[in-house]
């Protein structure tokens, strides 16, 4: 099994996205909250010749499907992910989702800067 290791630049970014996905803070995603955490996952995801994703996160990531991906699933996925989008600030993944046109990226994006928005103002 392929874990996220926590002292790159990905792992960081991922689990500080984590956090910031788990609106109710009991450390797991459930199925809304992983709907948008995975828009933040999609630049490092294969697509096929529709541009649908040829790898459900939500199901790789889910090892017990009790239907929640708690942090130790995500971090024990291999994740994949272009190297411009993984600072530990979450500032280029906000970028990249704010850009696309996608509601599900918007959402994301609205997520991602209201909790940053909410640590610079602590």
């Amino acid at each position: 099994m392929t874990t996220i290791d926590s002292s790159n630049a990905l792992g960081r970014m991922l689990n500080n996205a984590f956090s910031k996905f788990d609106r109710d803070g009991d450390n797991k995603l459930n199925s809304e909250e992983f709907r948008t955490f995975n828009e933040i996952l999609k630049p490092g995801i294969a697509v096929d010749k529709n541009d649908r994703p040829t790898v459900d996160y939500s199901k790789t990531m889910d090892f017990n499907s009790d239907g929640l991906v708690t942090r130790d699933e995500m971090n024990s996925t291999g994740i994949l992910m272009p190297a411009r989008l993984t600072d530990d600030s979450l500032k280029m993944i906000l970028n990249y989702l704010s850009l696309k046109e996608d509601p599900s990226a918007i959402a994301a994006a609205a997520i991602l800067k209201e909790a940053l928005d909410q640590e610079i103002n602590s």
